[in-house]
């Protein structure tokens, strides 16, 4: 039994959508998370190194994300 083009294409299009938007709802409530110490701290000479990693973990999850979710 054979899948038509269209509708396999469709699926995992779908697939695709779900992948993000279930990614998504974690890196959304770290960020939220985040947000206080990405407020005051960069304003805390001595806590700017760990501000700047911060924001670059969550930078590269947000890039897994979509790296993730892109069709190959």
């Amino acid at each position: 039994m054979s899948v038509p083009p269209g509708l396999a294409h469709s699926v995992r299009r779908l697939q695709r959508a779900l992948i993000v938007l279930f990614a998504l709802v974690p890196l959304t409530l770290v960020t939220l998370a985040f947000l206080p110490a990405l407020l005051v701290l960069p304003f805390v000479p001595a806590a700017r190194p760990r501000t700047e990693g911060m924001l670059r973990q969550l930078t590269a999850w947000s890039r897994a994300v979509l790296h993730g979710s892109r069709e190959r």
